[in-house]
């Protein structure tokens, strides 16, 4: 697993202050770590729970983002699609017995996820707040590598 995306989860710089998202992230967390850590043999499988999660995880942020008619929506959910269609074709090409993209496909992974989270689903959720209750989300997260004075 990448550092950053360990940090990143540790840290829970992955909360957005809308709850629904922030498990959602947390589940994809758990399935990319499944399918790194998956042998050869179930490595498919693993991916396709991944794209299972992914595909009802991006549907529900799209389906906010067209009902609250979020300005910035096109790019967020063109973005969801291009990586949804990274996914599949991996999968196919397990299927196949290629394994040669997935390396490739879980660090791409890894390293795009901290920061769509904090640029595209923050604004995401910041919107979602504002329009229910005219405020602004707030996370509290403890500084668990605060040193002492």
């Amino acid at each position: 697993m990448s550092t950053d995306l360990h940090t990143f989860m540790d840290r829970n710089e992955h909360l957005t202050g809308d709850d629904r998202m922030d498990r959602v992230h947390e589940e994809f967390h758990l399935l990319l770590l499944a399918l790194r850590a998956a042998p050869a043999d179930q490595a498919a499988t693993a991916l396709l729970d991944l794209i299972t999660h992914t595909r009802d995880h991006f549907a529900q942020e799209d389906t906010w983002m067209r009902d609250l008619d979020y300005p910035i929506r096109d790019c967020h959910i063109q973005e969801h699609a291009e990586v949804l269609a990274s996914l599949v074709q991996v999968h196919e090409r397990l299927c196949q017995n290629d394994h040669r993209a997935l390396p490739r496909l879980i660090h791409a992974l890894e390293d795009w996820f901290p920061g769509h989270v904090q640029h595209l689903d923050s604004a995401l959720a910041q919107w979602m707040v504002r329009r229910q209750w005219n405020a602004q989300p707030i996370m509290l997260r403890r500084n668990a590598a605060s040193p002492t004075p």
